[in-house]
């Protein structure tokens, strides 16, 4: 049986109870810590991250740019009227804008020759080669830098006579580059380049493009996709024989496109929702490939030596409470008379 009067040295429950308890603060560095802290609020992070995202894509859809719209640019759908088989006409010479000549690709004269919704005339021989001649003479640098107004292919299709001669400003791609033999002529010009230009923005229909060199590098063929801007003179609205029907298209001299750096290969720009979660995702892999280097790290280090206890107590000698106690009594007690007096 227990003896009551051993346990009269114990604290009583309520005294344990009343007792303040002693909490050892949580180490948030510790490697199971940092483990339960990203696998409790992460996975909802990421859940949230996605329903967002789908709520983005569904409910706030992303504007596509509106296509341009279509342009009949059969020969026939330009042209005036036909007249009657016993009729004769008359074309009268056409005035040209006034403009300084300075501002002209050719002589005012010979552009007034030019005739639109044509294949090339003799009469049109003049300007063009005038044209050619003023590039060749302005160079590729001063033509880059001057300010050329930037005109899209309803303009030109639409005014040729405000634009003949001007100079302008396009962008867009070759689908088409091919070399070709320059007519007779007292300038020099054997040869130039015919591209056909898809603008930049549409319609997807042409522009052809005359130059007189091309740059190092760049593809040519019946074939191609080459990224340019195109500074130069509009001369008219052509006629070409297309695979279905005879068209038209505008006709811009230059005497040298630039390159553009290829197009980017993804079809569509990714959504703010989109480029989060893969950011979200990311940072959980760089988080998780952390925690386990840092745990790796940790189980690498060399363990403390162990403690050889026998070589620590060899010198020590044990006493008991009540020689500890009596030692303490000696000290304090007041020394005696005798010693006093030696």
């Amino acid at each position: 049986m227990i003896d009551p009067a051993d346990l009269a040295g114990l604290p009583s429950p309520a005294a344990e109870l009343a007792r303040p308890q002693i909490h050892r603060p949580r180490n948030y560095l510790a490697t199971g810590e940092r483990r339960r802290l990203l696998w409790r609020f992460m996975p909802a992070a990421l859940v949230a991250l996605a329903a967002l995202t789908w709520v983005e894509r569904t409910w706030f859809p992303r504007r596509e740019p509106r296509p341009a719209l279509p342009v009949d640019t059969r020969l026939d759908a330009v042209r005036p009227p036909a007249f009657a088989v016993d009729e004769v006409t008359i074309e009268r010479d056409r005035d040209m804008p006034a403009l300084a000549a300075a501002e002209l690709g050719a002589p005012a004269a010979a552009l007034a020759m030019v005739r639109d919704d044509t294949f090339f005339r003799d009469a049109d021989m003049e300007a063009w080669e005038q044209t050619f001649v003023t590039l060749r003479e302005a160079g590729r640098d001063p033509l880059r830098s001057a300010t050329a107004r930037r005109v899209s292919f309803s303009e030109l299709f639409g005014q040729p006579r405000s634009f003949r001669g001007r100079l302008v400003r396009l962008r867009g791609t070759f689908h088409r580059l091919e070399r070709l033999a320059a007519p007779e002529n007292r300038f020099g010009i054997d040869h130039y380049w015919q591209g056909w230009l898809e603008p930049e923005g549409g319609p997807a229909t042409p522009i052809v493009v005359h130059c007189l060199q091309v740059p190092e590098g760049m593809a040519t063929g019946m074939s191609i996709a080459e990224r340019v801007d195109v500074v130069g003179y509009f001369f008219k609205r052509y006629a070409y024989a297309a695979a279905d029907t005879i068209r038209v298209a505008p006709l811009v001299m230059a005497l040298e496109p630039v390159r553009r750096p290829p197009s980017p290969a993804a079809t569509g720009a990714a959504s703010l929702g989109t480029w989060a979660l893969v950011s979200m995702a990311a940072m959980v892999g760089a988080t998780v490939l952390g925690i386990g280097l840092a745990g790796r790290a940790t189980r690498r280090r060399d363990p403390a030596s162990p403690v050889d206890l026998s070589t620590t107590l060899a010198d020590h000698v044990p006493f008991s409470t009540a020689d500890a106690l009596g030692r303490l009594d000696a000290d304090a007690a007041p020394p005696s008379r005798e010693g006093l007096s030696s």
